[in-house]
């Protein structure tokens, strides 16, 4: 539509036909004359390996179909990643624990860890201390793009025991003693006198 001031000619959309030079009497009562109809459509999207909580995968050609019959534009989908109590994300790397006995710890052992392909023997050393750290070079999260995996670290916790049977705790004094290290006294009483008379003390 062109409108004519004096001097000047302005040139603007028609209101009515909004540019499209045609004008619809009898519009479908479905789509109301904007030729798309508006449905819910379920698709099934590939998500790629290493993919994390909260990132965007854009599926192109699935969002808004296009004015006067153009192309349709992108579907935006975010991921939500559930957790795993199993294991700690840190970008690429996972972090995951295991629980021994300061025995175990002390003598070295072979225990089950969880990893993300499943379940391993892990091997630890005599003398394994707590908070003792085993890292799994390229056991982690796949980098995106194919450019390598993240670290899989296996964090070690010693427990110590809380109460102890009367033959356990004769065994760590014993183990003090051949140390040379100081410890609590036993405590008084019936049980611990029988204990100390059947191992020939008085």
């Amino acid at each position: 539509m062109i409108h004519r001031q004096g001097f000047f000619t302005i040139q603007t959309t028609c209101p009515r036909c909004q540019g499209q030079g045609q004008m619809i009497t009898s519009p479908c009562k479905t789509c109301s004359g904007t030729g798309a109809v508006q449905r819910e459509a379920t698709l099934k999207v590939n998500i790629p390996a290493g993919v994390d909580d909260g990132q965007t995968l854009r599926i192109p050609g699935r969002g808004m179909a296009g004015a006067k019959g153009g192309p349709a534009g992108n579907l935006y989908v975010e991921v939500a990643v559930q957790p795993d109590e199993r294991f700690q994300r840190d970008e690429y790397d996972v972090h995951s624990k295991v629980t021994v006995s300061m025995v175990q710890a002390a003598l070295g052992c072979t225990v089950k860890a969880a990893t993300l392909s499943g379940d391993i023997d892990l091997e630890l050393e005599a003398g394994t201390q707590p908070n003792h750290v085993v890292s799994r070079k390229g056991k982690g999260v796949p980098v995106i793009g194919g450019r390598g995996f993240g670290d899989h670290h296996i964090h070690i916790e010693v427990t110590i025991p809380t109460k102890l049977s009367g033959d356990q705790e004769d065994l760590l004094r014993e183990l003090a003693e051949l140390g040379g290290e100081s410890v609590a006294e036993p405590k008084k009483g019936f049980f611990s006198s029988l204990r100390r008379r059947k191992r020939g003390g008085c």
